[in-house]
C-alpha cells in the first residue's frame, strides 16, 4: 500500500523521496468513495487525510465485517486534487505546496514576457547571490585561492566578477552604449536597482535594458566556467 509503504529500504533514491513528500500530497488529496474497488476503505487515507486503521484500530475492521446490508455505490471510486472534481495537474501541485510570498520589485527586471529563460535564470540566480563565486568556494574549502577568473590580481565574489572587474567592466560599459545608457557604472545592488527604475513599461528601449542585463550577466558566467 502506497500509504503504509516504509521510505526506507531496498528502494532507489528518486522513489525514496517520493516516498518522503506522502505528508504533503495527503493534504491535498480528496478521495471520492463509493464503489471501493480502487483503495482501500482502512488503509487509505481517504478520511481528512487520515487511516481508518491508523486511528481507530483493527478492531474496527472486525466490528466492520458484522454489517452487512449497507447498500455501496456503483459509481467507480476517485481521487481528486484539494477539490472534488480537479483533476491532478503539477501545475496545481506546485501551486499547493510552493511557499508564498510577495513580489519582489526586480520581478519584472528578470520574468518579463520576452525574457531568453536560460539568462533570465542565470538573472535570478545572481540577483539572489545564487552563484557559487570563487569567494564562496574558498569558504568551504573548496579551492585554495579564490583569485579573479580573468587574471586581473583580485579576489572574485559576486560584485567583482560582474561589475569590477576589469575585464567584465569594459563589456559592460559597450553593453550600456549600445542600449543609448550614458552614466557611470555602479555597485551591483544599484545596478539592480536603477533598471528595475528605468525599465518599467514594454516599449523597444525598457525590453532591450532588460535583455541587456541578463545577456551580460549569462554570457559573463559562461565565459567564466
Amino acid at each position: 500500500n502506497f500509504s503504509t509503504l516504509p521510505s526506507q529500504g531496498l528502494h532507489s533514491w528518486s522513489w525514496r523521496q517520493i516516498l518522503l513528500l506522502r505528508p504533503i500530497a495527503k493534504e491535498h488529496l480528496v478521495y471520492g468513495v463509493r464503489k471501493g474497488e480502487k483503495f482501500s476503505l482502512w488503509f487509505d487515507p481517504w478520511m481528512h487525510g487520515e487511516l481508518i486503521h491508523a486511528l481507530y484500530g483493527y478492531r474496527v475492521i472486525y466490528d466492520a465485517g458484522l454489517v452487512q446490508d449497507i447498500p455501496i455505490s456503483l459509481s467507480p471510486d476517485s481521487i481528486f486534487w484539494e477539490t472534488l472534481g480537479n483533476s491532478f495537474s503539477t501545475k496545481m501541485a506546485w501551486r499547493g505546496i510552493r511557499s508564498r510570498s510577495n513580489e519582489v520589485l526586480w520581478h519584472n527586471l528578470v520574468w518579463h514576457p520576452f525574457r531568453i529563460p536560460k539568462h533570465a535564470f542565470c538573472l535570478w540566480l545572481a540577483i539572489r547571490a545564487a552563484h557559487k563565486t570563487r569567494d564562496k568556494l574558498l569558504a568551504i574549502g573548496v579551492l585554495q585561492s579564490a583569485g579573479c577568473f580573468f587574471f586581473c590580481g583580485e579576489m572574485e565574489s559576486l560584485e567583482h566578477l560582474y561589475f569590477q572587474c576589469p575585464y567584465t567592466e569594459n563589456i559592460w560599459k559597450v553593453v550600456l552604449a549600445i542600449c543609448n545608457i550614458s552614466r557611470p557604472i555602479f555597485p551591483w545592488l544599484e545596478e539592480v536597482q536603477w533598471m528595475v527604475e528605468h525599465t518599467k513599461g514594454d516599449k523597444f528601449p525598457e525590453m532591450l535594458r532588460k535583455l541587456a542585463l541578463a545577456a551580460k550577466i549569462y554570457h559573463i558566467w559562461l565565459e567564466r566556467n
